[in-house]
């Protein structure tokens, strides 16, 4: 029995880390110079992608591998580099699930050209005017200017496409750089069921975006939880502690990734951390206290019910599935009001 149970635990977690692996592939294409490079690191919150004053930096496919998504910042189409005749070839530009076509001055006829042929595969992309913090004209407004570039992309690309407007240069807050709006809009293009991957992934500037992350990691324990117990996971505490552990280890890694934060940053507190790290020392279910098995199923009951699918005509559920469900709770609440902190920190200096 207790084989079978490892068997099943290794063929869950295995599961998981492949999805993890299969990760969402943005692709950025655009002429050199137009800021490819800056607008990765933006959405990725930190410097990942290099970035050189040198317009034509990117001489082969950059890619920025981030826990959820990889970024691809191809080099210019029809270059002097990468003529037409064998950029597909070189970069089999097919492979990704979402483009982003960034430009900083006028819709160059090379992506233009680009763009018409990824659009009839199917594929859907959104065009990004970047470095708008330039953008001025005395005849007008900032909005009439907006909307003068959009209708010019539109009368080039066709009028369903999508035009954001962001800038890279850190003199105002990322929401007043159209940041947010960008993953926004990015996040409404994926399938749904790489939406909320992209949200765990995506720099929150906003505590509206961060709320995006708390129900996306709501979701995810959810999913995690449904997706043991319809494989037949059901680790009761004290079964084996082993397995208990991996299972929560797993949850813990997934809960912190969607608000981006560290193990060392954020650490269970309570009577809850004790079962924790009773489990992670690998220790039996007979020497886990009266008082914490209490504490347990007294806060697993009622809403986890809701989650726990039935399987054979029983709700598998009881005090294991609960128990992890209320301690994957607990650290999403943890993780959320430190990650809230956190930016609420940098809204008041200034760095979003």
């Amino acid at each position: 029995m207790a084989g079978d149970a490892k068997a099943l635990v290794s063929q869950f977690l295995q599961a998981w880390q492949r999805e993890r692996d299969h990760k969402i592939k943005i692709c950025l294409f655009g002429q050199p110079g137009a800021g490819k490079s800056s607008l990765i690191n933006e959405l990725a919150g930190q410097r990942v992608a290099r970035v050189s004053q040198d317009t034509d930096t990117t001489r082969q496919a950059q890619s920025v591998e981030c826990p959820d998504v990889i970024y691809v910042d191809l080099p210019g189409y029809d270059t002097s580099l990468f003529p037409e005749n064998a950029y597909f070839s070189a970069f089999n530009p097919l492979q990704y699930d979402l483009f982003l076509c960034v430009f900083a001055g006028k819709l160059h006829e090379a992506d233009v050209e680009f763009f018409g042929k990824i659009a009839r595969t199917g594929r859907v992309c959104l065009f990004v005017r970047n470095k708008c913090d330039g953008l001025y004209d005395p005849s007008c407004s900032l909005e009439e200017l907006e909307e003068k570039i959009t209708r010019d992309v539109h009368h080039l690309v066709g009028p369903r496409e999508q035009v954001v407007f962001t800038s890279c240069r850190r003199n105002r807050p990322a929401a007043e750089r159209g940041i947010p709006e960008l993953e926004r809009a990015m996040g409404a293009l994926l399938p749904e069921a790489q939406r909320d991957r992209f949200f765990r992934h995506a720099k929150a500037y906003t505590e509206e975006a961060l709320l995006v992350k708390r129900k996306a990691a709501e979701r995810s324990l959810k999913k995690f939880m449904v997706l043991a117990a319809a494989n037949g996971l059901n680790p009761v505490i004290g079964m084996d502690a082993a397995l208990d552990s991996q299972i929560l280890k797993s949850l813990y890694r997934a809960i912190r990734e969607a608000f981006g934060v560290s193990e060392k940053e954020v650490q269970p507190e309570g009577p809850s951390s004790q079962v924790v790290k009773k489990l992670a020392e690998g220790v039996t279910g007979e020497r886990v206290t009266k008082g914490l098995t209490w504490l347990l199923r007294k806060k697993a009951s009622g809403k986890v019910a809701k989650v726990i699918p039935v399987v054979g005509g029983a709700a598998v559920m009881g005090f294991n599935a609960g128990s992890m469900y209320f301690l994957g709770e607990k650290y999403i609440d943890a993780c959320w009001e430190y990650a809230l902190e956190r930016l609420q920190a940098e809204i008041q200096m200034g760095e979003p």
